[in-house]
């Protein structure tokens, strides 16, 4: 447990590590010893103070992931970030918003040094088929005004094994921690500056997915896209449909090429790579 602690979170180490420009529009930033969720923290402030709002906490109690799946959060040693965001109109489809982040996410760790990352349709971000970081985007809009989008991050950065006698903290797919995925030289790297990175990326990526949309991600995207030209298994609403991926529509919806069907195009739905 000591070394777990010796990495405490500081907002003003955070915001020290930022850019000037994304610093200045950081509205605010809570440190959390402890919360049930940072989405929900978000999403529990008045709406006033929701863009631009930062939570993390160093522990969660009901972290959240696609899939009303539950995501494991020990203590002191893993990132769980999230941030508020309100888009003034929906010029473009808000669908997208979690590739986007997605890609935010994987420059940020491009700058913490890691390499050979990707993203696995919406969301995941892996590193050699094992889950590194997981992003849960959850949107909530009244037709075609003002959205609020609340971002949550959760980033195995020093994942201690779960223990298989805690009811619900085991684990039930392949994942890693970036500390063991970096070179040495930068194995170092402390949470706050991780933050900082996460931090910086997310606030220019909204910022310029809000002017632009999804467009200007689409290379950016496709360079990321660990599904793109390989056979895989989409199991959506109990029925498994094999096809070949195909990159994803302007929408964000995974191009699949079925052989029965031609291309067709989901919005939901649980990915395997297939192996056969």
């Amino acid at each position: 447990m000591t070394t777990m602690n010796r990495d405490p979170l500081d907002a003003g180490r955070i915001r020290a590590g930022m850019s000037p420009e994304w610093q200045a529009k950081l509205r605010q930033l809570t440190l959390l010893q402890k919360t049930d969720s940072t989405n929900t923290e978000v999403l529990r402030l008045p709406g006033d103070r929701q863009h631009a709002h930062a939570i993390l906490a160093e522990c969660q109690t009901g972290g959240r992931g696609r899939r009303h799946r539950s995501w494991h959060s020990p203590a002191g040693g893993n990132i769980y970030l999230s941030l508020g965001w309100w888009f003034r109109d929906n010029n473009w489809p808000l669908s997208t918003t979690p590739l986007v982040v997605a890609i935010a996410v994987s420059r940020a760790l491009s700058r913490a040094g890691l390499q050979g990352h990707g993203i696995k349709w919406p969301n995941d971000i892996l590193v050699d088929g094992k889950k590194l970081a997981g992003i849960l985007v959850e949107l909530q809009s009244a037709g075609n005004g003002p959205a609020l989008a609340v971002i949550g991050v959760g980033l195995n950065v020093r994942m201690p094994a779960p223990d298989p006698a805690e009811p619900g903290m085991a684990i039930d797919r392949p994942w890693t921690d970036l500390i063991s995925q970096l070179k040495p030289e930068n194995a170092g790297i402390s949470r706050n500056r991780l933050a900082s990175f996460l931090l910086d990326e997310l606030l220019d990526a909204l910022e310029s997915f809000e002017l632009k949309g999804f467009g200007e991600f689409f290379e950016a995207w496709t360079r990321l896209d660990l599904l793109r030209g390989g056979k895989i298994m989409l199991e959506k609403d109990g029925t498994e449909i094999p096809g070949v991926a195909r990159g994803v529509d302007e929408n964000g919806g995974l191009l699949l090429e079925t052989a029965s069907s031609g291309m067709q195009v989901f919005h939901s739905g649980e990915v395997s790579v297939h192996r056969g």
